[in-house]
């Protein structure tokens, strides 16, 4: 009988060794700050071995551990007990500054590229607070106010050094706090136009806006003087915009001024005294795309756009691809000018 009582208390101390520890933990304050004490709290449900992993290149064998961060930011604080990578609890962390400041989103800001700033501030019992940022003529505001802790923006142009202010109240006391930034040229793809009086300018294209209108750039020129919208040699044959609508059945009757070819995928780009349309290689599927088109077009197959001037200014859509030409794409205005009489695109990044 004792062996048999013996047996099941060793079976039964098994078991219990057995179950998987809860691993969980917790910290106090809350809303830490740097150079300040942070005690951490071991709430697992059982072991023996500690390993807590601070998210700063530091760690602690004890059970309930306090640490002092040195830098604010956001760590990854890790609790392994007994060494069972499967007894293991993650938690965020959020380390404020003891001085109010502010942070860039990036640590590279290029122009025409979206950046935003952010105030952190350590207030945890909710004191007033109030925020003004200021920055330059260069700077492009995205944010709907400049009086909110977060400040959306954009530089127009590339600088060696652009400074970003924030006037800040808290609890009473003012804070100035200015911070320098350089901004770096993003490289991107130009549309090249030319005006009707001989004017030149360029405008690039980055992935979320357009730069402002510039002037053009010494081989522009050659650019545009290599680049026809009323001819098109393809397969040996040159198709010119006078006898277009007499080589294809489909544009019988139209009288075609501008055009261009997207080869790859076997679509004309028209102009006519009606307006802008696609069409398939034989004529077929015509369908408008514009009627408030003025003349000048190009068919930018490396990037998958059209671009085609208009009374209001240049504008843009993705080619078409659709066997029947029907297209949902809602063409984007690229600029002002009412007097563009060509087109081109140096996809050359500069």
């Amino acid at each position: 009988m004792n062996r048999s009582i013996l047996f099941l208390s060793m079976l039964l101390a098994l078991c219990v060794s057995c179950k998987r520890i809860e691993v969980d933990f917790s910290y106090s304050p809350t809303t830490p700050c740097a150079g300040r004490v942070v005690t951490f709290s071991n709430l697992s449900t059982a072991g023996e071995e500690w390993l807590w992993n601070f998210g700063d290149n530091t760690i602690s064998l004890a059970k309930n551990p306090k640490h002092i961060y040195k830098k604010p930011g956001t760590y990854i604080v890790t609790l392994m007990v007994d060494s069972v990578k499967y007894n293991t609890c993650a938690r965020e962390i959020t380390v404020y500054d003891t001085v109010p400041t502010f942070v860039c989103s990036t640590d590279s800001i290029l122009h025409y590229q979206e950046v935003q700033f952010t105030a952190n501030v350590y207030n945890p019992f909710n004191h007033s607070l109030t925020y003004e940022w200021q920055v330059s003529d260069n700077c492009e505001v995205l944010s709907s106010t400049t009086t909110g802790k977060e400040l959306r923006v954009y530089f127009k142009s590339p600088a060696a050094e652009e400074t970003v202010h924030l006037h800040l109240t808290f609890n009473g006391v003012e804070h100035n706090i200015t911070k320098t930034f350089a901004v770096h040229l993003t490289q991107a793809p130009a549309i090249v136009m030319k005006q009707n009086d001989g004017t030149i300018v360029r405008q690039r294209i980055f992935k979320d806006r357009i730069e402002d209108i510039k002037p053009g750039l010494a081989e522009d020129n050659a650019l545009l003087a290599a680049t026809s919208d009323t001819q098109v040699n393809f397969n040996g044959k040159l198709f010119t915009a006078s006898q277009l609508d007499e080589d294809i059945t489909g544009f019988a009757g139209m009288t075609i001024q501008h055009m261009q070819l997207d080869a790859m995928a076997q679509k004309w780009y028209i102009h006519t005294t009606d307006g802008l349309w696609v069409a398939n290689f034989d004529g077929s599927n015509l369908v408008l795309i514009d009627s408030a088109a003025t003349g000048a077009l190009y068919a930018d197959t490396n990037r998958n756009r059209l671009y085609w001037a208009t009374a209001s200014g240049l504008k843009s859509m993705p080619l078409v691809k659709s066997k029947n030409n029907q297209f949902t794409s809602t063409a984007v205005n690229y600029n002002l000018l009412d007097n563009i009489t060509l087109i081109a695109v140096d996809n050359n990044l500069r």
